[in-house]
């Protein structure tokens, strides 16, 4: 049997990158994996500011050698909460979406935060993480939500609901098997949400004489829900799941509201097709910039 392949989690300094390593870290746990914490610092340095540094502000031996100390500090703060667990640091020089990129090329999972606060974070890590959803080899789970922030430090190992997006992609298909063996896993329940996309039919004139048969529609949606979670049942007769189709709401917004009672959302980087892959990609970039709690991105 293979080995549990290692989990990666990016860390700025911010508290909330703080929050993803500890999630990270149970999760990793959970997997019975090894923890990778990776810092990058973008180069040159003179490129984070228009001020004129001293030299001496710009080199890197000492940042580099305090970036160590609080690495090694926050892998002795997940070694206490998890005693078993395997963790690993590193300190790389580089633009930040290409590092962990890299890092992420043999791992099981790319655990990152939200942008930063300050304006330098959230030019450099806003940039990154957008890339990294759209471009690691791995899934990649944005930790985002206030109260995942608040519970952090006390029990983020602790899964209820878990929502996944469906709509018969191939990137939907992963995302699915992604979910159900998180919930197994977690012992949390499911809900596959599809959600179909409407167009705003008042931007096209022709649209407003459209007669639309939302019966048939909401049917053909449930067999496509249906059948994209045939077999699932069998193979995971553990996870309760819940089948739900909105037509009454953009993908987007009906994921985002299903998110609010959610511990996790998991979605598909690119629906099918061309303009649906446009559609979906702006779902993911949607609920990655605005859920109210972590976001796993499934290529």
């Amino acid at each position: 049997m293979a080995a549990p392949k290692t989990v990666v989690a990016g860390f700025d300094g911010s508290a909330q990158s703080r929050s993803a390593v500890w999630w990270a870290a149970y999760e990793a746990s959970s997997r019975n994996a090894p923890l990778l914490i990776v810092h990058a610092f973008p180069v040159p340095l003179e490129e984070l500011t228009r001020l004129r540094l001293p030299s001496e502000a710009l080199e890197i031996g000492p940042l580099r050698s305090a970036a160590e100390r609080l690495l090694d500090e926050l892998a002795g703060e997940c070694g206490s909460m998890l005693p078993s667990l395997e963790v690993h640091t590193e300190v790389r020089m580089g633009h930040p979406a290409a590092i962990l990129g890299d890092a992420a090329a043999e791992s099981g999972l790319l655990v990152l935060g939200p942008p930063g606060l300050s304006r330098t974070r959230r030019v450099l890590l806003g940039s990154a993480s957008a890339e990294l959803v759209r471009t690691a080899p791995a899934p990649v789970v944005v930790v985002r939500g206030e109260r995942e922030h608040q519970r952090a430090a006390q029990d983020p190992a602790h899964f209820e609901r878990v929502v996944v997006g469906v709509d018969g992609s191939a990137c939907s298909v992963r995302a699915i098997e992604f979910a159900h063996e998180f919930a197994s896993r977690h012992q949390a329940g499911l809900l596959a949400l599809l959600a179909w996309n409407q167009l705003p039919t008042d931007a096209i004139p022709a649209a407003s004489g459209w007669a639309m048969d939302w019966g048939d529609i909401t049917r053909a949606c449930q067999r496509e829900l249906s059948e994209s979670l045939a077999g699932y049942r069998e193979r995971y007769p553990e996870v309760s799941v819940h089948q739900e189709v909105a037509t009454s709401q953009p993908a987007a917004e009906a994921l985002l509201t299903a998110a609010e009672n959610a511990d996790l959302l998991i979605v598909g980087t690119h629906g099918r097709g061309t303009f649906r892959a446009t559609l979906l990609g702006s779902v993911s970039h949607a609920v990655v910039h605005y859920a109210p709690c972590p976001v796993a991105v499934v290529r």
